[in-house]
């Protein structure tokens, strides 16, 4: 097989978030395989019970699982030493089991748990891709702040373990801008994590300006779930439901609460973000200019109706509890927590202004849009509201991408398109020159 040869290498585009990891080849519009970077375990001595998490069932409904179920209690009790089951995948990490703990391999965007990674890879190259990893070369998306010890792992995980012929290491904020037609440009990506803020000049990261705030969409699903509880809303996440009857709306739900012994608090704060994410994608909006309740207080209501049935019109509210995202005067915080004092419009304030004079213009008129919490009714139009006001006089061009799918998958677009590039074959890592250099070969990659 020709390693070296642009389309002929049938490179694979590995981009792990913090809540979906996407995979697929290069050279193709989208990734084949997008699931979550949750994983999933279980002690080895635990029960092997599963339910769908976004899926009712009877009090009793616990179905066995599968074809572990029947041989898995016999083997395990034989065996001397059995390792704890590792659950990937939608169809996994979705049903309800017995002491299933679910954990991401990433904290603040960097791989903390390699175990976990591994699971995430075997599962691509086994079931997502069905592709053998020593014939395809692997790009793989990293944050622009990954320190260079993270690196040298992820090189010694791809040619130690997986044999891979060659291997790239590519920084999600210079991949997002790629997707997006611009060598140079000011990549707000704003994820599940975290928003950050990272400056790219002709392909590089100026990295002594990034900034990033937990100010994604768990921020968002937290901000959600404090404006439910102090309107007295039971939340209530689906696998937790057996069976709910019809009610008026506003009127106290009718439901039968499912018996689930020993369910991880993992698994509940897992089906819990199910919902608040539902909620999220059905009602929720973003104040196009700057809020004032008196305006906004006219806009129509939308209903929703939660999974034990209760459900009631939000209006006000669904644009108050994201407002926190650009003005932290409406962002809630709980007992004891610090409070957010930062927004998006700072973050990109702070970071132009670490940037050298003589960018600073290229960079504002070159606001690229991307991550899945950027996806928020608004969030593009109020973005430029509020830049606008920031920085008077300054050319503001924001560049939010149309489709839903380019907008969340832009850091692994960008890998696509660059690793089916004819000229891209000389910035591979061979797996010739890791073993001449050993893991510090990633010092080649800028």
């Amino acid at each position: 097989m020709v390693v070296f040869g642009g389309d002929e290498v049938s490179a694979l585009v590995l981009d792990v978030g913090s809540r979906l990891t996407k995979a697929g080849y290069a050279g193709e519009d989208m990734p084949k395989g997008v699931f979550s970077s949750l994983v999933g375990t279980i002690p080895a001595s635990g029960a092997d019970m599963d339910v769908d998490v976004d899926a009712g069932a009877g009090p009793r409904a616990i179905r066995q699982g599968g074809d572990a179920a029947a041989g898995g209690a016999a083997a395990a009790a034989s065996a001397p030493a059995a390792k704890p089951r590792r659950f990937v995948g939608d169809t996994e990490i979705f049903r309800w089991r017995e002491g299933l703990e679910l954990r991401s391999p990433l904290e603040d965007g960097v791989v903390s748990d390699w175990d976990a990674l591994e699971a995430l890879w075997d599962h691509v190259y086994a079931r997502a891709l069905r592709a053998e990893p020593t014939e395809h070369p692997l790009l793989f998306c990293e944050p622009s702040w990954n320190p260079r010890e993270k690196r040298e792992k992820l090189c010694e995980l791809a040619f130690e373990k997986y044999q891979v012929p060659a291997f790239y290491l590519g920084r999600s904020a210079v991949l997002s801008a790629f997707a997006a037609g611009k060598p140079s440009a000011l990549v707000v990506d704003s994820g599940a994590a975290f928003t950050s803020v990272v400056p790219v000049y002709d392909g590089y990261v100026l990295k002594k300006a990034i900034r990033r705030a937990p100010l994604g969409g768990d921020f968002v699903s937290d901000q959600i779930r404090m404006t439910l509880e102090n309107l007295g809303v039971e939340l209530v996440p689906q696998f937790m439901v057996a069976s709910k009857m019809p009610v008026d709306p506003q009127a106290p739900p009718s439901f039968v609460r499912a018996e689930r012994p020993n369910t991880t608090k993992s698994f509940t704060e897992f089906g819990m973000e199910q919902l608040l994410q539902e909620f999220k994608e059905t009602i929720v909006q973003i104040a196009e200019s700057r809020f004032d309740e008196k305006s906004y207080r006219k806009r129509p209501q939308r209903s929703f109706e939660f999974p034990n049935g209760f459900n009631r019109p939000f209006g006000l509210d669904r644009f108050k509890c994201v407002e926190g995202l650009f003005n932290p005067q409406y962002a809630l915080t709980r007992p004891g927590a610090e409070p957010i004092q930062t927004t998006i419009t700072r973050l990109i304030a702070e970071c132009t202004g670490e940037c050298d004079f003589d960018l600073r213009s290229t960079m504002i008129n070159n606001i690229v849009l991307t991550g899945g919490n950027s996806l928020l009714p608004g969030f593009a139009d109020r973005l430029y509201t509020e830049l606008h006001l920031a920085l008077p006089g300054a050319r503001v061009k924001v560049h939010a991408a149309g489709g839903p799918l380019e907008r969340r998958f832009g850091p692994w677009i960008g890998g696509s398109i660059l690793a089916s590039l004819g000229s891209f074959h000389q910035l591979w890592i061979s797996k010739q020159q890791y073993e001449e250099m050993g893991p510090s070969v990633e010092k080649r990659i800028h």
